[in-house]
């Protein structure tokens, strides 16, 4: 089997767990195959999360130890906007903040992808020992944006490399907004979001908790139609795109976005290291 057939091969039966089977393990099953094995509890975990998904062995053996990691709850009930929001509940129309739940065990993504010198794919995944509840954005009972370690481990590194004026495409729950404004080295921040509801709920319950909240705007437009006829009419040092749901919806929003960008501002891009590991080779190759 080549490598590009075991990524594919690990991503389909990891999408499937994720989607269907994310709460298998339990903590009894993972105490009953430490005892029984000597092995940790994180290690412990990975036999028994590749006979869920039933990996071949020797796939499991090559992957899942540059996966899978037990996190500390501390990973997100230390981040400052996870503690602004905990325990708030309101709804604006179809749009909700809503606390949800890490069961104990559950997996969850953590971070981007990795991908090594051969082109092997690594999902980086996490679970907590307890329960952890967490915040979620949902339009319609879907989940659009939670303060989770995907979000904080893929959004806040580019709230800290941003400088000047800031522009945002996607609102959500503020989260990148909270950091950037948290950041001395960022003037002000301009948001785009289309959804009045979403904007409505963030004004009247969210905004007030962001540290210098007199340095942000949120315009309500279209993303792209901002991007090509006002943007570059306008002074930004760096732009950051988060308009996506997940990869799934993500690769042709990316490339559309990639391909209206002016000279000038520094861009960043949500999940962008996840995104181009479904790029084609030489596409791939072609961005910096």
């Amino acid at each position: 089997m080549s490598i590009q057939e075991e990524n594919r091969a690990l991503l389909a039966r990891l999408s499937a767990y994720l989607t269907a089977d994310a709460r298998a393990i339990t903590p009894a099953l993972v105490a009953e195959m430490s005892a029984s094995t000597g092995l940790t509890n994180e290690e412990a975990y990975l036999p028994l999360l590749a006979a869920f998904m039933n990996l071949a062995p020797e796939i499991a053996r090559r992957y899942l130890p540059r996966m899978v990691r037990l996190m500390s709850p501390a990973a997100v009930e230390d981040d400052p906007w996870f503690r602004a929001l905990a325990d708030l509940t309101v709804k604006e129309h179809d749009i909700s903040l809503e606390q949800d739940t890490y069961a104990p065990c559950e997996l969850f993504v953590a971070n981007d992808f990795v991908m090594d010198e051969q082109g092997r794919v690594y999902p980086q995944l996490g679970w907590f020992a307890r329960e952890v509840t967490y915040p979620a954005l949902k339009e319609h009972g879907r989940v659009w944006m939670t303060v989770t370690p995907n979000e904080i481990n893929t959004i806040r590194p580019f709230a800290q490399a941003v400088h000047g004026r800031v522009l945002a495409y996607g609102l959500g729950l503020g989260y990148f907004v909270c950091h950037a404004l948290l950041n001395p080295a960022v003037e002000n921040v301009t948001v785009v979001e289309r959804n009045p509801a979403v904007i409505r709920l963030f004004r009247q319950y969210l905004a007030s908790l962001l540290p210098r909240p007199d340095r942000l705007s949120i315009v309500q437009a279209d993303a792209f139609d901002y991007a090509r006829q006002t943007a570059p009419q306008q002074t930004y040092d760096c732009v950051f795109t988060d308009l996506w749901h997940d990869v799934g919806d993500g690769l042709p929003l990316y490339r559309q976005m990639k391909a209206i960008e002016t000279p000038g501002p520094r861009y960043f891009y949500w999940l962008e290291k996840t995104l181009r590991c479904y790029l084609p080779d030489a596409e791939a190759a072609s961005q910096p």
